[in-house]
């Protein structure tokens, strides 16, 4: 911590770029400015008119600048940083999933159009250079505008932050003839790649001399999929070789050849932003990899219930139905009136009930859980016909539990009365689960009964009838 410039504190550097040094500072509150501080010899008229256009103009998803002028050894711009931020940096350097980190550099892209506008060319994009910005709960990024310099000599560049020099495009350290658009270009696909954790070369000497002139190549970062983090078996994939297409696309040495919009950068940054777009490319050649995918957790909001529908499908074709389950259940945790997920549920934790060993002792989760799916499935009806009923009753004969299982084909019975399948187990309850033979004859009456209207009606051919008749008569004989 230092003294700044007219009573501001410089509270920690925040590192240095081909624009000045950048520094946490505070003035009425803890870090509610950042300061940029140049060496005078860059700040020339045509500097300081360009810095008056910026300054005195709104210009949207840039931070205000409310200071500049000369300090001490050093030319200042003082800018507003009211909301909680951090740096673009150390934003991505909080974030320990690279699809996160692609999230943001989406943001970064749609924020280009904003920055577009600004009088501000090239943007000098870095990781220091654009801040994130906490806004009614999200992180979203700003710029802090600042004017080109004019170098005199690639010297002028030791001192600059390895990373911000990557960003740096090679003609511009080559002092060429500049394009601000080739330049924004390259940057973003910087960006990018830095991003998803592209490493550079080891260098034979790490000192400036040497890492300006490996830039001046276009080889300080290398923007293969193979030099980044993203896992082995993700780096195939369609999405992912298209995001490293579109990296070298901008990071082309050739001005000319780098793209003049960010679009087709952008696509491809959601393509692997998103989760189950992954795990779907992956579903077929290599399911066990597109479960990791799926399971990975991640601050992005929006994939969650997508991941989960997707998880649990994998998992059905894999035979594994209580892993599946498990997602299923998530699913319904996030979206609870969606009727197709809890009827899945409900038959996922049918069929993986019915497998389960013969029930010992009173302890049987997983029977309370599926009467739990049958009773809203009772609500909703998504079933065919007593299906829910039939169900809940097998679960309590499990459980031993005879009497609350004849009142649920009782149920079936009255609210179907030509489901005689209800009424036949009914009576079978009654007579073996429950030991009441009376009761059970009165019902195997009523079937009778039931029987005769349904073929009168023709609802029953003579054959079904006659098949009917006899399953109730075996029951009493």
């Amino acid at each position: 911590m230092k003294e700044g410039p007219d009573g501001i504190t410089l509270d920690a550097p925040l590192g240095s770029t081909d624009r000045g040094a950048l520094w946490r500072a505070s003035r009425r509150r803890e870090h509610d400015r950042i300061v940029r501080l140049i060496e005078p010899v860059f700040c020339d008229g045509r500097f300081k008119q360009a810095l008056a256009n910026v300054r005195h103009r709104h210009h949207p998803r840039m931070l205000a600048i409310t200071g500049e002028g000369l300090s001490g050894a050093h030319f200042y711009i003082e800018y507003a940083a009211d909301a909680p931020w951090q740096t673009l940096g150390e934003r991505l350097g909080a974030l320990g999933n690279w699809r996160d980190r692609m999230a943001v550099l989406g943001l970064v892209c749609d924020a280009l159009s904003h920055w577009s506008t600004s009088p501000v060319h090239p943007l000098g994009l870095n990781a220091n250079s654009i801040v994130m910005v906490r806004d009614a709960g999200r992180w979203l990024p700003w710029l802090l505008p600042c004017p080109a310099i004019t170098t005199s000599s690639p010297c002028d560049l030791f001192g600059v932050d390895p990373a911000a020099v990557a960003a740096l495009a090679p003609e511009e350290i080559r002092g060429v003839q500049l394009d601000h658009r080739a330049q924004d270009a390259y940057a973003i696909g910087t960006l990018v790649a830095q991003a998803v954790g592209c490493t550079g070369p080891r260098l034979a000497a790490d000192d400036d001399e040497t890492r300006i002139e490996t830039q001046a190549r276009g080889a300080l970062l290398r923007s293969t999929v193979e030099h980044s983090e993203i896992e082995p078996f993700l780096q195939q994939v369609p999405q992912v070789q298209e995001l490293f297409r579109r990296i070298r696309h901008h990071r082309h040495p050739s001005p000319d050849a780098r793209p003049g919009e960010v679009g087709k950068l952008r696509s491809a940054i959601a393509a692997v932003a998103d989760p189950v777009a992954l795990a779907t490319a992956l579903r077929h050649t290599n399911p066990h990899a597109a479960l990791r995918v799926l399971a990975q957790p991640s601050v992005q909001e929006g994939h969650q219930l997508a991941s989960s529908i997707l998880a649990a499908e994998i998992c059905v074709e894999l035979g594994n139905l209580p892993e599946a389950l498990r997602h299923l259940d998530r699913a319904v945790s996030v979206a609870p009136f969606r009727i197709d997920l809890r009827k899945q549920c409900c038959d996922l934790r049918w069929l993986a009930y019915l497998e389960l060993p013969p029930l010992v002792g009173e302890d049987d989760p997983e029977g309370q859980e599926l009467l739990k799916d049958l009773t809203w499935l009772k609500v909703l009806d998504p079933l065919p016909g007593n299906e829910a009923y039939l169900r809940a009753a097998d679960v309590h004969r499990r459980r031993g539990e005879f009497d609350k299982a004849a009142t649920e084909l009782y149920e079936a019975a009255e609210r179907e009365p030509g489901d005689l399948e209800a009424l036949l187990r009914y009576a079978e309850c009654w007579k073996t689960d429950l030991g009441d033979r009376d009761t059970a004859a009165a019902i195997v009456n009523e079937a009778l009964s039931r029987i005769g209207k349904l073929e009168r009606s023709e609802m029953l051919t003579e054959v079904e009838a006659r098949q009917w008749r006899e399953l109730f008569a075996a029951l009493l004989s």
